[in-house]
This record gives structure tokens, sequence and C-alpha cells, in this order.
């Protein structure tokens, strides 16, 4: 009941949509035609029992006209079977893209993509937006359209087993038995045992396709990272280690596929038994009655038809496991994936926004609640250049994520400016794309073509002004040092009004470094900057600056003790020492699986 649950939960804001009424009409006519197939599946049966009986009476006159009915009958079969399965993946594909775009907005929106990696997101969700959400949509069309057509079975040839096994009388110790619709009970009685021999075999079916989805998403995101740091790895010489990290990894998928294959081994025994029985149970049952010649050879091979298909659908549940399960497992991983992002947008608080930049009595910790930075107080004004300074890893690139919006984990007052924000980090977003594309970024809208020219004039990458249209690797092409000067460019096009710059040029010789803060400081004039450097030689060009340290009095390992101090140094040699910090708040819980 939880997995129907949970699969109304995931299904309800596609189907529930009334703009969706075209995917309802591709639905009922996937169904329509489902049962068109059933349909015609008895017009065979029909067909079988005129033909075997012409057969055996070699009856000339009707065969070939029922030759001429049965072309007829397979033109329109292969028709139907076309065209169902043709509207059956425009479906998928609707279904697909829908719950698509509503994961992928999901999972972006208020940045729960990064929030959730800093506690502990659920395993690989570039896998369950991309193959779990195929598979949902695939595989549930599929089972409802094949339970759909199996319940139409039963309706269609139950009744005709029905009539034809009660006219049937067996010999029976020198005399005649009647048992109407045994065939039909004995059908019944015959799922029923499969169902509940299938499931005891099958039920842990669910665990191992969790577990392969995840062990084969793990390998996947494994060589994407190997592929991401392929220059690191060859300049350490790191290729061994990386492989045995790799064979490692595939080892979990084997052990998983071999418990698997056992499984659906133990599975295959009875499930492959239980269909060939199947085949020849109607002849066995229906034979008496043909020696006993209550019924015509025609007769027997309708019977055998019609039970053939009344059988196969009750048996439904035994045919329809192992997708039943592998279902399961994608349905709850969905779940648990949705789930952990509702979370966040839940838990989420944007940040006001002020004319400047400015915090009062801002403490900020880490995800599990250790404090980093305690009462800091500043304000940034359009056209300031502030430096904040200090050792590594006191907190300054995580107070910049706080200022910038996306660190929630934060007591006391903060306010963005309330126009537009940038932050460039260390080491430059390069996404495989154009190279105006890139130029652009984050803007949706490219600027004319002379406007990137001068951008990459005035950052000295005038040599690509002829590869703006070029689309490829660029964190490949481009050094450390000309991915930082692309990523300045950034700026100077989309002329935020408050810039974050978290050794933005850290890859650059002092000389270059100076020259690309003097030439922001003349293209930005309104801009608020805000810049963490360890350039000293940049040390000199800020109008202000802020410190943050660790006391040599506090020590850093003492629990629930001040580990960090901030400072603030101005033009005026303005001078305060900051407070005590405030008890931060418990972390939210994981949203990793159990």
């Amino acid at each position: 009941m939880n997995t129907l649950r949970d699969f109304y939960w995931l299904a309800k804001p596609f189907w529930g949509d009334k703009r969706n009424w075209r995917a309802w009409l591709l639905l009922l006519s996937v169904i329509g035609l489902g049962l068109v197939f059933v349909r015609m599946n008895v017009w065979f049966s029909f067909w079988n029992k005129s033909f075997y009986d012409a057969l055996a009476a070699v009856d000339t006159e009707k065969i070939y006209p029922l030759l001429g009915q049965y072309c007829l009958l397979i033109a329109g079969a292969v028709l139907v079977a076309v065209y169902l399965d043709w509207l059956r993946k425009l479906l998928i594909l609707r279904w697909r893209e829908a719950l698509t775009a509503s994961l992928v907005n999901q999972w972006l929106q208020h940045h729960a993509f990064y929030r959730l990696g800093l506690r502990g997101e659920p395993d690989n969700p570039d896998q369950r937006i991309a193959e779990d959400v195929n598979l949902l949509v695939s595989d549930s069309i599929d089972i409802l359209r094949s339970f759909i057509s199996a319940v139409a079975k039963i309706v269609s040839f139950g009744g005709m087993l029905w009539v034809m096994s009660s006219q049937l009388t067996l010999p029976w110790h020198g005399g005649e038995l009647h048992i109407p619709g045994y065939l039909v009970w004995f059908s019944l009685g015959y799922a029923l045992i499969g169902a509940t021999i299938t499931h005891q075999i099958g039920q842990r079916l669910f665990a191992l396709n969790w577990e392969q989805q995840r062990s084969e998403a793990n390998f996947r995101a494994a060589l994407l990272r190997k592929r991401d740091h392929a220059e690191q790895i060859a300049l350490l010489g790191g290729e061994q280690r990386e492989q045995r990290q790799l064979l490692a990894h595939f080892s979990g998928i084997a052990r998983n596929w071999v418990a698997l294959m056992n499984r659906e081994r133990l599975l295959g025994f009875f499930t492959v038994s239980y269909n060939r029985v199947n085949t020849m149970v109607p002849l066995f049952a229906a034979m008496p009655a043909f020696l006993h010649k209550s019924i015509t050879f025609g007769d027997m091979m309708q019977i055998s038809t019609a039970f053939m298909q009344v059988s196969t659908a009750m048996s439904w549940f035994v045919q329809a496991y192992d997708e039943l399960a592998k279902l399961s497992a994608t349905i709850s991983r969905l779940t648990q994936f949705r789930r952990a992002i509702e979370d966040e947008h839940h838990q989420w608080q944007d940040i006001p926004t002020a004319p400047s930049l400015q915090t009062q009595q801002l403490s900020v910790h880490k995800p599990d609640g250790t404090p980093l930075l305690q009462s800091i107080n500043l304000t940034l004004l359009p056209g300031q250049w502030l430096h904040l300074d200090g050792p590594s890893g006191v907190g300054k690139s995580t107070l910049l994520r706080t200022l910038s919006g996306i660190w929630p984990y934060y007591q006391g007052h903060c306010s963005r400016h309330a126009g537009r924000t940038l932050l460039l980090p260390q080491q430059p977003y390069l996404p495989a794309d154009s190279l105006a594309q890139l130029l652009a970024y984050p803007a949706h809208e490219i600027p004319d073509s002379q406007a990137l020219h001068n951008a990459l004039q005035r950052v000295g990458l005038e040599e690509f002004q002829h590869r703006l249209a070029e689309s490829c690797e660029w964190g490949r092409v481009l050094s450390g040092g000309q991915q930082q000067r692309l990523s300045i460019a950034r700026a100077l096009l989309y002329r935020p009004d408050c810039l974050l710059l978290d050794e933005a040029t850290s890859q650059l010789d002092d000389d270059a470094s100076l020259a690309l803060m003097h030439m922001l400081k003349h293209q930005l004039p309104q801009c608020a900057v805000l810049v963490i450097t360890h350039q000293s030689a940049l040390h000199g060009f800020f109008e202000q600056r802020l410190t943050l340290s660790i006391p040599a009095a506090t020590p850093a390992n003492q629990p629930g003790a001040l580990l960090q101090q901030g400072y603030c140094a101005t033009d005026h040699a303005a001078n305060y020492r900051v407070n005590a910090p405030a008890q931060p708040p418990r972390p939210a819980p994981c949203g990793c699986p159990a």
C-alpha cells in the first residue's frame, strides 16, 4: 500500500493537471487499442475452430476462404500493434518530459541541489532524474496496460470458456460427469497457486533491484569523476589507484548482479515451468471430452486458445512480478529523492535585500552545528571595495557563500544587495558549450559580438575572439589563468551590482591580477566588491579590510569553545572585537536512504 501511495504522489502532479488532457486522450487510445487487440484474439479463436474443423474434414471449399480471412485478421493485428506501440512511446515521452522538468525545477529551485550536498543527499541525483524517471514512466504504463489487457482477456475469454466447459461431459466410472465451468475454476486455482509461490520466491527482488540501481549509478559517477580530473590523475601518476577504485566499484555491481541472477534463476525455474505446463493443461483437460466424442477437434483447439488466454490473464501477477519489483524500487528511490528536495524547500529562507550589503551580529556555522564565524558586522555600499582577510580555513569562503544567499547555516541579520549579485569562485564553472555562452553565463541572453570582443580584449583573451561560436570542453582548452580571465570577463558582461571574488585571480601573477582589479574598478564604478585574496600585492588596493582570525587564547579543539573571532580595520583605523557566539540551531536530518 505504501508503494501505491508513493506512486500516486509522484503521478498526481501530471495526471491531475487539467492542462494535460491530451495525455489522458493518449492513455485512453493506448488502452482502447489494447482492448481492440484482445477482441481480435477472440476473433482468432473462432477462426481457429472453423479452420481446424474444416481441416479435419478436408473441406477445401471452406479452407481457402478461411485463409483469406486470416490474412485480413493478420493485417488488422499488425496495424493495431504498430500504432499501439507508437502511441505508447508518445505517451511515455510526454509524461517523462513533464516529470523530468518538474524534478529538475524542484532540484534547482532555492539552491536545493547545492544544499542537499552539504548534508548528505540521496545517492546519485543525476541517475534518479535521468534513469529512474524513465523507468517509472515506461514500466508503470506497460504494467497498467498489461493489467487492463489481462482483465479484458478474463472478461472476453472467461465467458467463452465457461460456456464451452459447461457443455462438456466427461467419462466417469462408466457414466458421465458434468461440472459447470470446470476449466474456469481450474484456471483460477492454477493462477492462485502460481502467484503464491512466485511471491515467496521473488520477494527479495525489491532490495536487490534497489541495490543494483544504486551500484550502477555509483560506478557511472566514479567514471565521470575520473574524466573530470583526468589531468590531475595523469600528472600524479594515479592510474593504478584509480583502476583499483573503479574495479572495486564494479565488483559491487558484480556481487549484487550474481545475487540478482540467482534469485531470478530460482524464480525462472518456477515461472518457466509454470508457463510450459500452462500450454499443455487445456489440451489434457479437454482431451477426455474429445476422446468421448462430446466435442470436435476444432472445439478442443478453441477451448485450448480460450484457456490459454484466461490462464495467462489470471497469472498476470506471476508474469509481471519481476517488473513489479523493479517498479517498486524505482518508486521508492524517486519518492525518497523528491521528499528530500521538499524538505529543503520547507527549510528555505530567502535572504532579504537592501540598498547595500549588510550584516548585523551574523554568526555562521557548519551543517553539523560547529561554529565558524561569530557576530560579523559590516556594511558595503555601492562603489566600495572590501578585502576579506584571514588565514586559510577560517571561513572566508563560507562567509561569501552566506552573503550570496546559498549557505543556509547562519544566525543574525544578513541582507543582500537589492540588485544583481555575482560570485566568482577560484575555479570557474565551464560547461561544454560555445565560448559566447560561457562568457554570457549566467545570463540567458548573449550580448552582441562587439561586447564579447571588448570583454575578451579587456581581460587579455583577444586571441579567442574568432572562436566565440566554437563549442568544446573549454576547461581542457584554457589554462588555469585563462579560465580566471574568462571569469572576470563574465563580470564585465553581467555587470552585477554586488561582486564577490573568492581567490578569482589566484592563478595569475601579481601584475596581471592588479591590472584586472583596476580594470574592474574602472568598468564597474558603482559595483560593491568583496574580495578574498592571499596575493599580498593586492592588499594595498582596497579601501577597507575585514580580518578574520582564530585567537591564540582559545583552544581550537575545545568542545563548545569560541572558534573564530572577527576584526574590521578600515582606512579610519576603527577596530572592534566580536563577542561570544549564540548557540547555533541543530542541523536538519540527513536525506540518505535508510
